[in-house]
């Protein structure tokens, strides 16, 4: 989201072995293809699961991407080419394909640099968007009268004649411009050489709802492109400037959209870390737009190498019940803390839910680390996985959100720091997950006395990660075992990054008290180290 728009007991301690936690550190357009007929819907068919003794040992960040993403039998998570079920967290910006800036010059991004940015971090995903807009108006960076954002490249070459409403040589949609093409492959590939999965946004939605003027260069509005097609924007309602995105049947602009899509999956699809994601916040009444849009990526994937999974964000002011009775594979929702299952009416029925702070925690800047972590912590252990709208590198004064260093034309060269600790937690929420069998917990709210309790319980190999958002004491449940099998027992400090390791405690008990050896936020890892799989 980049516009306000809606609006006990206690446990003994016993002697503790501290140390600090690892550094986390085509010329013309083609015509209509038939592409719905004769295709089998979804991505990359489950192989068979992991097998049941597997070590599941931490694993490293940036190990190789062999393959895209497929469905696990964990209906919460993906699985990895070698059957692995993981999580998906990290950082996002807005102008990693784009060059964004203000007073009409745009400032390079320095995409080795985000990609070192990321990796220090410890994320294994991010997103990639795509602006709609030349020109936008309205991003409130500042309190008042906030500066135009200009923007570049984009799919299409500007070579004339004639001008755009923005200043530029009209659009031509007959004609890609390689080098945006290019630049997308390129940063595709050097995240993945890192080990990092990337949604690639195909449109974004919300840019159209919220950020148009009557000099926005738009390619589909008429006075921008030579080709005669024409949104209708005229300037004034928010209406007239979303028609690309609200028909309800095909017509000339989805024709040029559908050779874009096309032409952006040539360009990535033998790559093994793509997510492709249609739209955010895109307008209410989209719906129909959007669901064309999976059916499209996914007939045409299904004849390629690679078929990667579609997401689908939030909708402005639309309940998530959209989403999760879509086709999409994974989804954004607008809740600020997801359900234990996204399931609904669609195919895949249940679907990886992937909470993007975009969407679900605007204005997160005005609340404490704490609470920000909450957000983070209370979103895994409900089985679900964290993606964080970075500022990163674009200057946002209002509200403080983001004082990055030595700002140019709205474009800083160094990210705030403010921002580190719940960075840092996304990259330690990952290590989390990889100690975990992913292929068997699930989340539980009766198990913990806190509700945030992620859990496999066998009668041998049981283990739990339980997150307390206000520390202090609280109870578990460890009735599942016997009391002659012992848990190993690992606090984990959300604000310091420290562990603390204590004793070994016996399973058994259905109310075991627990108090947390620091202030704030806890975590609490139990594991059956005998019989843990």
């Amino acid at each position: 989201m980049l516009a306000p728009h809606r609006s006990t007991s206690g446990y003994a301690l016993v002697p503790v072995r501290k140390h600090l936690a690892p550094s986390l550190r085509p010329k013309s357009i083609a015509r209509m293809y038939s592409y719905f007929g004769d295709t089998t819907p979804g991505f990359n068919a489950c192989p068979a699961p992991a097998q049941e003794g597997k070590d599941h040992t931490e694993r490293a960040l940036s190990a190789p991407i062999k393959g895209p993403l497929r469905q696990s039998r964990n209906p919460n998570y993906f699985q990895d080419a070698d059957g692995t079920p993981l999580i998906l967290c990290g950082s996002q910006t807005w102008n990693t394909l784009q060059d964004w800036g203000t007073k009409g010059a745009v400032r390079p991004l320095d995409i080795d640099a985000f990609v070192s940015f990321l990796k220090a971090h410890g994320h294994n995903f991010t997103l990639l968007w795509c602006t709609e807009l030349p020109k936008f108006r309205g991003l409130p960076t500042t309190e008042s009268s906030p500066p135009d954002f200009t923007v570049s490249p984009f799919p299409w070459m500007r070579k004339g004649p004639g001008l755009a409403t923005d200043g530029g040589l009209k659009f031509d949609l007959t004609t890609f411009d390689q080098a945006y093409f290019d630049r997308l492959r390129a940063r595709v590939q050097a995240l993945s050489s890192a080990g990092i999965y990337v949604g690639v946004y195909l449109f974004s939605g919300e840019f159209l709802l919220r950020f148009r003027c009557s000099t926005d260069g738009y390619p589909f509005t008429g006075a921008n492109n030579v080709n005669r097609i024409d949104d209708g924007y005229r300037g004034g309602s928010v209406e007239s400037g979303v028609a690309s995105v609200t028909m309800t049947a095909t017509n000339d602009i989805t024709e040029f959209q559908d050779a874009y899509v096309k032409r952006s999956i040539d360009t990535l699809n033998d790559l093994p870390n793509v997510l492709w994601i249609c739209s955010e916040e895109a307008p209410s009444k989209s719906t129909w737009w959007n669901d064309r849009l999976i059916s499209f990526v996914r007939a045409y994937e299904a004849r390629m190498r690679f078929q990667h999974p579609i997401g689908y964000a939030a909708l402005d002011g639309a309940a998530d019940s959209i989403i999760y009775n879509s086709d999409a594979d994974w989804v954004a929702p607008a809740a600020r803390i997801s359900p234990a299952r996204s399931c609904g009416t669609g195919q895949p029925s249940c679907k990886v839910n992937i909470n993007d702070s975009d969407h679900s925690y605007f204005g997160m800047w005005n609340d404490t680390s704490q609470s920000n972590r909450n957000y983070a912590w209370e979103n895994f252990t409900t089985g679900n996985q964290v993606l964080f709208m970075d500022p990163y590198l674009v200057y946002y004064p209002r509200q403080n959100r983001n004082l990055c260093a030595a700002p140019v034309h709205g474009i800083g060269s160094k990210p705030d720091p403010r921002w580190d600790n719940f960075r840092s937690n996304l990259g330690y929420i990952l290590r989390y997950s990889q100690k975990l069998n992913l292929a068997n917990v699930a989340p539980s709210r009766t198990l913990c006395s806190t509700h945030y309790c992620l859990a496999q319980t066998p009668s041998a190999g049981a283990e739990y990660l339980a997150y307390a958002p206000y520390g202090g004491s609280f109870t578990l449940d460890l009735s599942a075992m016997p009391n002659s099998r012992k848990l190993t027992v690992e606090w984990f400090n959300p604000e310091s990054g420290e562990t603390i390791s204590q004793d070994s405690i016996a399973a058994g008990s259905s109310s075991r008290s627990f108090q947390a050896p620091f202030p704030g936020d806890a975590v609490l890892y139990l594991m059956d180290g005998d019989g843990h799989k």
